[in-house]
């Protein structure tokens, strides 16, 4: 979740990456853009949390994998797979829904994600989740939404924005969404808001070394950690993560999140 405009630091000049595009004028980013920056040396405040044990392995995908072979992906080791609903409200990915019955199909525990747009109505991105996961059910991953564009939008109507959506998405399917963000971006363009800290957080970081995280979240349950993951049934690169535990720990949180 390739030229792009790190997102995280809106207010520093562009840097180029081959991660996903966030710019605030395209209508088509990919979560994860720019995101993964690791930038502990200039942070004396890292706050880096190692899982608490074994991890287990899953991607996420767009319309930009193309046509995904799910059954090789599940034999190539891959256990779950975030799959994009839309970019804001102008944008539905023309992949989801094969994405979401494929997963299912093949055995790859399956959830989806939207990148938000703040400067969107916030009602209209939730309801466009809402649809897409008609036949949501245990088993399947809560909602995320994907928290890496401003819009132009102050930190405190980004945060008031999130809440709207993650109420309303709530609201609806019966689960607490998932946060997605990087450190930098929800500490200087969400101000930290501390009114998702009960969230599970999906954490973008590309580093060998454990995840930096945002307070004010002292732990994390997935963890993407590189865009340049290879896996079978997937032509060229995919976003990989790691979720905070075991198989069966997943299974358990995909039932009873």
């Amino acid at each position: 979740m390739k030229p792009t405009i790190f997102a995280s630091l809106a207010l520093v000049a562009a840097f180029v990456t081959p991660a996903c595009v966030v710019g605030e004028d395209t209508e088509d980013a990919v979560a994860g853009e720019g995101l993964g920056l690791d930038q502990e040396a200039n942070d004396p405040l890292a706050a880096r949390v190692c899982a608490s044990g074994a991890t287990t392995k899953g991607i996420d995908v767009s319309y930009y994998q193309g046509n995904i072979n799910w059954d090789q992906v599940k034999a190539g080791g891959v256990d779950y797979a975030f799959i994009r609903v839309s970019d804001g409200t102008r944008f539905k990915d023309p992949k989801f829904e094969r994405n979401w019955a494929g997963t299912k199909a093949a055995g790859v525990i399956r959830g989806a994600y939207q990148f938000f747009r703040p400067a969107q109505s916030a009602t209209a991105q939730a309801d466009i989740m809402i649809a897409a996961l008609a036949d949501f059910q245990p088993g399947d991953l809560p909602p995320v939404i994907d928290v890496e564009a401003t819009g132009g939008v102050s930190a405190a109507n980004i945060a008031a924005r999130i809440k709207i959506w993650t109420d309303r998405v709530e609201a609806a399917v019966g689960v607490k969404p998932i946060v997605y963000t990087g450190k930098y971006f929800w500490r200087d363009q969400v101000r930290g808001s501390t009114a998702f800290a009960t969230s599970a957080l999906w954490i973008a970081q590309y580093t060998t070394k454990c995840p930096d995280l945002p307070a004010p979240w002292t732990d994390w349950t997935f963890w993407q950690y590189t865009d340049k993951g290879r896996v079978p049934g997937i032509t060229g690169n995919v976003d990989t993560n790691r979720f905070n535990g075991t198989l069966a720990d997943l299974q358990a949180f995909a039932n009873n999140p």
